[in-house]
């Protein structure tokens, strides 16, 4: 599953918003990717999207619980509702109210964008050309950034477990 949002505020907010703190290692990164291929989603954004594979309205509002989302996540990707083969869900965010989207097996569809000297855009979130922005755009949603290193971070630690 990988998970794309329109914008770095909304990134982090969907990362981030439900813990309120933002808490960064060396490995949390923002990277900015292009499609390869046409990548089809079901935009439950759409006025009556989630009625028509019978979803409430509110699946798509990003407000419902992280567990039931989860749920209609899967069961769309295995069940495939809709009236086409889709790739992932287009859907507004919970904590930043924009637009993002969940791309499953996504591999094949996506690449690293590169910059006009062909650098990679892929960060840390802890580089001087990200960090500042990330703190603009955290500050005032009340998600307070704080830094770790990979022993403390929760994620690194999941990550490193048998």
């Amino acid at each position: 599953m990988l998970y794309l949002a329109v914008d770095l505020a909304t990134s982090a907010c969907e990362v981030f918003g439900e813990a309120g703190v933002a808490a960064l290692c060396p490995h949390w990164r923002i990277t900015q990717v292009r499609p390869v291929r046409d990548i089809v989603t079901y935009d439950l954004t759409t006025p009556g999207a989630a009625l028509a594979i019978g979803a409430l309205p509110a699946l798509a509002a990003g407000n419902e619980h992280h567990g039931l989302t989860q749920q209609w996540t899967r069961a769309i990707y295995e069940d495939q509702p809709a009236a086409t083969k889709v790739d992932g869900l287009r859907y507004r965010t919970a904590y930043n109210d924009d637009h993002a989207l969940a791309l499953w097996d996504c591999d094949n569809a996506i690449t690293v964008a590169h910059d006009r000297t062909g650098q990679p855009l892929d960060l840390p979130l802890t580089h001087p050309r990200i960090h500042p922005r990330l703190l603009a755009a955290l500050t005032p949603r009340h998600i307070t950034v704080t830094h770790t290193d990979e022993t403390h971070c929760p994620n690194c630690q999941r990550a490193a477990a048998p």
